[in-house]
């Protein structure tokens, strides 16, 4: 399983610094990820960075105990800006560590990558990506979704308290928007600019 951007810990930094968020940001991380878990059973857990979000705090620990729930699960980290330790406390945490990995025609890295061989896909994460959608009535709603290029693919932000980016895809473009636990193509004349 392949996700970007928990951003484990946002809540509880924000609530050291004086701004009060409810502790259920962080526990509708843990029960997205327990669902996914559940349902697709997977070897490996791999995080295209922003796992965390800043300094270590208790939501961490959380994390780290809800982990311990799925021992036999491998888990890799590919570094984010907002990894800010060394890797050994991502190692604490059950994690291996590297700033990008090539597996088969994959690379997988945090941020895009603005060169990349025709013969290799970029899986990343660190953009946040959202598609604003307009209907007849000038109504308009903005969604989370995966950003498909040629040669890469943007993951959405998995964790519920990140922020979207509304994207301008190119011609040729797909877009996949998450609505509602599903996830659903846009035709490219539903989209509009940010």
């Amino acid at each position: 399983m392949i996700c970007a951007d928990i951003h484990i810990g946002k809540g509880a930094h924000f609530r050291n610094n004086g701004i009060g968020l409810p502790a259920m940001v962080n526990k509708n991380n843990f029960w997205n990820l327990s669902i996914a878990f559940e349902k697709y059973q997977p070897k490996n857990f791999v995080v295209l960075g922003d796992m965390v979000h800043s300094t270590e705090n208790k939501e961490w620990v959380d994390f780290s105990d809800f982990l311990d729930n799925y021992p036999g699960m491998e888990r890799l980290l590919i570094r984010g800006n907002h990894e800010l330790y060394d890797n050994s406390r991502y190692e604490k945490m059950g994690f291996d560590v590297l700033q990008n990995m090539i597996q088969g025609p994959f690379i997988f890295t945090h941020e895009p990558m603005e060169l990349i061989s025709d013969q290799r896909m970029n899986l990343c994460g660190h953009i946040h990506p959202a598609i604003r959608l307009v209907g007849s009535a000038s109504q308009s709603v903005r969604l989370p979704c995966f950003w498909i290029k040629e040669n890469q693919m943007v993951l959405p932000a998995f964790g519920e308290f990140t922020g979207m980016h509304s994207i301008s895809p190119r011609r040729g473009d797909r877009i996949v928007a998450v609505a509602e636990n599903k996830v659903v193509e846009i035709a490219p004349d539903a989209q509009t600019k940010k």
